[in-house]
């Protein structure tokens, strides 16, 4: 089999270059070549195609072989480089092989051109393996694979170069809102494929002198340059929120995504890369937490304290996870009408060592926020099955019984989790007791489809769904009648102004009208007083929680409450005269 050869031969004499081709076929090569001699003749045949190898005469009339080796350097080429010449001398062709030539033959004995040639093909393609490495490496090491953008280390790098410089620039950090339920909802592919777009989007608004970096997963970086004013920057991040503001469309898929903003100018005056960066993040946390449409928030260096406080929770919070310290708390849930226990909800408590019980609204979002509301979940999920497993053989006279759990989107849309929370139902022998999952309106309205076919599994398993604080969303009627749900739960908002707020009062009556039309129960949440249980009774509403009834309570306490219950000690005026330190738990 003959193996094609091109050859660029620099050569003054027809005859010595048709016998080196000669040579070479007698090796099995099938041989393409062209003969040059002139410095202007070869850059062109250089310019013209890429060359397999270089072979060259020491001496021409016009020419050298010394020329023609400043040519191949001047282009950079790494093509093999064989001198092919009568004796030139020892010196000169060590002289030669220093400049870059990779061998010397003489041309009255040509039998070592073909293994020559062999040789430095395999050499060169060893080296150019080993190019294409290092340069792989430098990639990996300076840029993101999946977008081609610099990475953390390059954006690092720039930003010294800029607080060197001591240019007026800001750090704009940039953020995609809720991307791991995207990724969830979507999939890897389509995720991946949102994150290139959006890091294009980004690109499109840089001005020359801008820099734009990936540093994360959903994170992308810009330092912005030659800021004649801060209001520039805050210019340039309205832009970037039009700019994203757009469906994304995805092979067939429309996304819709948001961003995030934080911002840094450089008159702060940091020394290092990494604390601009830091401050941007901390912005860019700020402007999450104060949930505007587009937010942007510029640091301040209050806001390093409030981070640091929040950083310092959360590894209270994993280490209160890991070590077992939150507790779960029950209350109950009652029939309005009769007074009887119907369920119970579990809520987690945490007795902190030095700040006492710190409040869920607190360190629940954080949890979300973090990821820990994953492993708390399942924590919540796996103890109150258990307990409830305890009273349904402790106190038969009050069963059936549900036992509502609360659900967040990140524990929604985390691969799994529908199957676990199944295979631990059924595995416990709840046969008395209805598991009851609690998701907000906004987390059933985002990725509706993933959303649904959770539910429907939930459904088939026996297990129900209620809405949360329903009336506080934005859930469409028409949505909320495909929904797979058994239970709307009326915020505690309207139920404290229904004695004396007509609105609050026509809020309630038309969620319950609607509940009733759609076969589905409902619980007023918040109750205190006699006077909105007789409202709500009046009203249809047939189950109620709150501190009319019952505070929630450890275990032990809920105990001892079921069994005062049991023997008559509740009655309609003073439903549970034993608990009278309501400040013992929290609220």
């Amino acid at each position: 089999m003959n193996y094609q050869l091109r050859i660029l031969i620099v050569e003054d004499n027809l005859d010595d270059a048709e016998l080196m081709v000669l040579e070479l076929e007698a090796a099995n090569y099938e041989v393409v070549y062209k003969q040059v001699d002139t410095a202007e003749a070869m850059a062109a045949a250089l310019d013209s195609q890429e060359w397999d190898v270089i072979l060259t005469d020491y001496s021409m009339p016009h020419f050298s072989a010394v020329a023609a080796l400043d040519l191949v350097k001047q282009q950079k080429l790494d093509t093999p480089f064989i001198v092919v010449s009568g004796s030139i001398g020892e010196e000169t062709a060590v002289q030669l092989m220093r400049d870059g030539a990779h061998d010397y033959l003489i041309k009255h004995n040509l039998t070592r051109l073909a293994p020559a040639i062999e040789r430095e093909l395999r050499e060169a393609e060893v080296r150019c393996e080993r190019k294409q490495a290092l340069e792989k490496i430098h990639f990996l090491a300076f840029y993101d694979e999946l977008t081609s953008l610099p990475n953390r280390n390059a954006f690092l790098n720039v930003l010294q170069q800029y607080i060197d410089d001591g240019d007026k620039f800001a750090v704009v950090f940039v953020d995609i809102d809720q991307y791991r339920q995207i990724k969830y909802g979507f999939g890897h592919i389509k995720s991946e494929q949102l994150l290139i777009e959006v890091g294009k989007r980004v690109q499109s608004s840089l001005r020359p002198g801008d820099f734009l970096a990936r540093i994360g997963k959903d994170e992308f970086v810009l330092i912005l340059a030659n800021l004649s004013y801060v209001g520039k920057a805050e210019t340039i991040a309205t832009e970037l929120h039009r700019l994203i503001d757009p469906p994304f469309e995805l092979e067939g898929f429309v996304i819709y995504a948001s961003i995030t903003i934080g911002v840094v100018d450089s008159c702060l005056g940091f020394d290092e890369p990494e604390e601009f960066l830091r401050a941007a993040e901390i912005a860019n946390y700020s402007a999450k937490e104060q949930g505007l449409q587009y937010p942007t928030v510029f640091y301040n260096r209050r806001m390093q304290t409030k981070a640091l406080a929040r950083l310092r929770m959360e590894t209270e919070l994993r280490q209160a996870i890991s070590e077992q310290h939150l507790q779960l708390f029950y209350q109950p849930i009652m029939d309005l009408n009769t007074y009887r226990v119907v369920g119970f909800e579990a809520l987690m408590r945490w007795p902190h060592p030095q700040q006492g019980w710190i409040s869920p609204a607190k360190f629940i979002p954080l949890a979300e926020q973090t990821g820990l509301i994953i492993p708390l979940g399942e924590s919540i999920l796996e103890a109150a099955c258990r307990q409830m497993t305890i009273w349904q053989e402790q106190f038969l006279d009050h069963l059936p019984l549900s036992l509502s759990v609360n659900l967040s989107g990140v524990q929604l849309n985390e691969p799994g989790l529908v199957s676990k929370i199944i295979a631990q139902y059924e595995c416990l022998g709840l046969h008395q007791v209805t598991l009851k999952l609690e998701l907000t309106e906004s987390t059933l309205m985002n990725n509706t489809q993933t959303v649904i076919a959770s539910l429907e599994e939930f459904r088939t398993a026996g297990i129900q769904i209620s809405i949360d604080d329903f009336g506080t969303g934005y859930s469409s009627l028409s949505y909320l009648r495909d929904l797979p749900v058994d239970t709307l739960k009326i915020d505690r908002s309207f139920i404290s102004e229904i004695d004396g707020d007509e609105q609050s009062l026509g809020i309630v009556q038309a969620i319950i009208t609607l509940a009733h039309t759609l076969g589905l129960d409902v619980v007023a949440e918040g109750v205190e007083t006699l006077a909105q249980m007789t409202h709500l009774r009046s009203l249809g509403c047939k189950y109620g929680q709150g501190y009319l009834f019952s505070q929630a309570m450890p275990p032990s306490v809920i105990e001892d409450w079921l069994q005062k219950a049991k023997t008559g000690m509740s009655c309609e005026h003073n439903l549970v005269p034993q608990l009278t330190t309501k400040s013992v738990y929290l609220p």
